[in-house]
């Protein structure tokens, strides 16, 4: 297990780092911790939800910059907030089955990078916002995190 620190949204130390510089140390540490060498992983699956590519492009060009071939498959997953959990579940699926030995999975994001704002509202239709339930996927997740806390009590 392997994970870079949490830093504050535009103003933290990783501000202004791209999410494939982020992850690149985290692949070279999960690599080391097992022992094993790059060439020896037969699949990733990183989550992403904010990226234009959902991670895609970043996650599989921090892999070639953490020493992974290019032979390695590469799986981006987009699950809103539950995407790298959902990656993680993905690799380890593979290994019960016995489709793999060896997988990372994990997500990434910077919300430094992509902002909060995941719509353009000139691009959703207008019976969206009459929907009483699909209106709320408009919500975005910093307000939904805030009243989740509102709601059970949570204080920082």
């Amino acid at each position: 297990m392997a994970r870079t620190a949490l830093t504050k949204f535009r103003r933290g130390a990783q501000a202004n780092t791209p999410t494939e510089i982020m992850l690149t140390p985290v692949f070279k540490d999960v690599i080391k911790k097992a022992g094993i060498e790059p060439k020896q992983v037969d699949d990733i699956c990183v989550g992403n939800v904010l990226s234009s590519s959902c991670g895609a492009d970043n996650g599989r060009m921090a892999a070639f910059l953490a020493g992974i071939p290019e032979t390695t498959p590469f799986i981006a997953i987009n699950r809103l907030c539950s995407s790298g959990l959902q990656a993680v579940m993905v690799i380890a699926n593979q290994i019960h089955a016995g489709e793999i030995d060896i997988g990372i999975g994990g997500g990434v994001e910077s919300m430094s990078s992509h902002g909060l704002a995941r719509y353009d509202p000139k691009t959703i239709s207008p019976i969206v916002y009459n929907h009483p339930v699909a209106k709320n996927v408009l919500v975005k997740d910093g307000m939904t995190s805030e009243n989740v806390c509102d709601q059970f009590g949570i204080t920082r």
